[in-house]
């Protein structure tokens, strides 16, 4: 499916910028994470948002193997809930919804 290296990733960028520094959710992107083969769009996801996972996962205390396991058990867990996530923007953001 896609290489979410999340261990190799997050030690190449780790400290070089704010978690929550990310761009605005684009509905055409979260429109593809439904079709769960579309690698480039998964890859995109996660190089979008790992930072923000990783950083709320270390700010509540846990190790950095820990926050690493919290990444890649959000992003299959998005991955498992797309096909009933309905994006409306106006009563929940994607951001809050996972």
């Amino acid at each position: 499916m896609v290489n979410l290296n999340a261990h190799d990733a997050m030690n190449a960028t780790r400290g070089t910028s704010d978690p929550d520094e990310l761009a605005p959710t684009r509905h055409s992107l979260v429109e593809r994470l439904r079709d769960l083969e579309d690698s480039v769009s998964w890859q995109e996801f996660f190089d979008t948002y790992w930072k923000l996972i990783y950083g709320s996962a270390i700010k509540s205390g846990l190790s950095d193997d820990e926050a690493e396991e919290v990444v890649q058990e959000t992003v299959i867990g998005v991955a498992r809930r797309m096909d009933t996530f309905v994006y409306d923007p106006q009563s929940c953001s994607f951001k809050g919804w996972f």
